[in-house]
């Protein structure tokens, strides 16, 4: 019989285990440890960007039913010389006045294609729908990406900055953009016009659908917006003030007969705003809450909590940011307009006074190992996706929209 004379003595007899397995180990299996680990990513990419597309959003989208419009640009006014007044007043048993009628003009657009293709090679495409390997890079997940993209984009074009484009030095003359119209182009003025574009030299910057040169700012102001700059003199930068915003807002009343029915500004405009009127002491405040009502493609949302979205608004009307909207034309004291669009259908004529007119709404075409004729119709061993719109940015009544430019902190 064996004698046991210590504890690891007899933890020998009973496990049987050799103490040299408890020694620390030289070489422990890690996860960077080549050939051991590897992570699965999965299917979805977390895009680490801004893809919010906001003026996209709210502007009404209606079908294309016909490329031009008529508008009225001054009224008509009687002669005098049947003894009656400018305005039709006559005296017991006068004659009739001469007849009269209004000036009219008419304004045509064309239909601007948008697109964003992609690609993968057929190799990437058919791993990924055949295989069980981590991969994100397919057209099923470029898809659902782009889609967004796409949108964002058509943000980009209806936001974009004119006064970025104007050259500061030499002649030059606008000849039209093969994105969707500009709102900064659209809701302009003769005074910007003068101001920006003509006194450096350039004409027609402000001038939309400049391509078929119908509409001429130079020639007069039938066509102008109310344009405000924060400081008085555009193109010199100043402070907002509810004196301004004030002023903005009569004027636009003057001239449209109505008010605007949302603000699209810049997220700085939007912060300059919130300052303006927070440490407001007075009753009522003009900067509340309120609910808007968007049209998307044509469908608008009901009115009401969870169904409708909280903005804030400013005098009762609804402020909507967008971080595309321009916010500096070169000098960084400057951080934004704030636009004013009236996009109801005052005449109800059945088109909004400013959206976006639909010739083929947004469709998605592939060209895969599915199709007939591949892969001849890519020229090349890839698949190929895009997304496709078409149509224009239009407004059909300049009035009764504005912007206030210039604006710095």
């Amino acid at each position: 019989m064996v004698q046991i004379r210590t504890i690891d003595e007899l933890e020998a007899q009973y496990y049987g285990y050799n103490r040299n397995l408890l020694r620390k180990a030289d070489a422990p299996v890690q996860t960077s440890t080549a050939g051991t680990f590897n992570a699965i990513f999965g299917a979805y990419a977390w895009a680490q960007l801004n893809l919010e597309a906001n003026a996209f959003g709210i502007l009404p989208k209606y079908p294309w039913d016909k490329s031009g419009w008529r508008v009225i640009t001054a009224k008509p006014t009687l002669n005098t010389n049947q003894g009656n007044t400018t305005l039709g007043g006559t005296s017991e048993g006068g004659n009739i006045a001469e007849t009269v009628k209004p000036t009219l003009q008419e304004i045509d657009v064309r239909p601007k294609t948008a697109q964003l293709p992609f690609s993968a090679t057929e190799v990437m495409e058919w791993l990924a729908t055949h295989s069980k390997d981590d991969i994100w890079g397919g057209l099923g997940s470029l898809r659902l990406y782009m889609a967004v993209q796409h949108k964002e984009f058509l943000n980009r074009m209806l936001l974009a900055d004119v006064e970025s484009t104007v050259p500061t030095s030499g002649t030059s003359a606008w000849s039209g953009t093969k994105d969707f119209e500009a709102l900064d182009r659209i809701i302009s003025s003769d005074a910007e016009d003068d101001a920006i574009a003509t006194n450096s030299g350039s004409t027609n910057y402000y001038d939309p659908w400049a391509a078929n040169a119908t509409i001429d700012r130079d020639a007069g102001t039938e066509f102008d917006s109310t344009v405000e700059s924060a400081s008085g003199t555009i193109g010199t930068n100043g402070v907002l003030t509810d004196d301004t915003l004030r002023t903005f807002l009569r004027k636009i009343r003057i001239a449209a007969g109505k008010d605007p029915n949302v603000f699209l500004g810049s997220h700085e405009v939007y912060s300059e705003i919130q300052g303006l009127y927070m440490p407001s002491v007075r009753i009522p405040n003009p900067y509340g809450e309120s609910l808007v009502q968007i049209d998307v493609n044509g469908i608008q949302t009901f009115k009401g909590t969870g169904v409708g979205i909280h903005v804030d608004s400013i005098y009762g009307i609804p402020f909507i940011p967008s971080k595309d909207a321009p916010s500096n034309s070169g000098d960084s004291s400057e951080i934004g307009r704030l636009f004013a669009l009236d996009t109801s259908d005052a005449e109800g004529y059945g088109y909004p006074r400013i959206g976006i007119q639909i010739a083929i709404p947004t469709e998605y075409y592939e060209a895969t190992r599915r199709s007939a004729g591949y892969p001849f119709i890519n020229n090349a061993f890839v698949e190929k996706g895009v997304f496709r719109t078409m149509g224009e940015t239009v407004c059909r009544h300049f009035k009764s929209q504005g912007k206030i430019r210039d604006i710095k902190l």
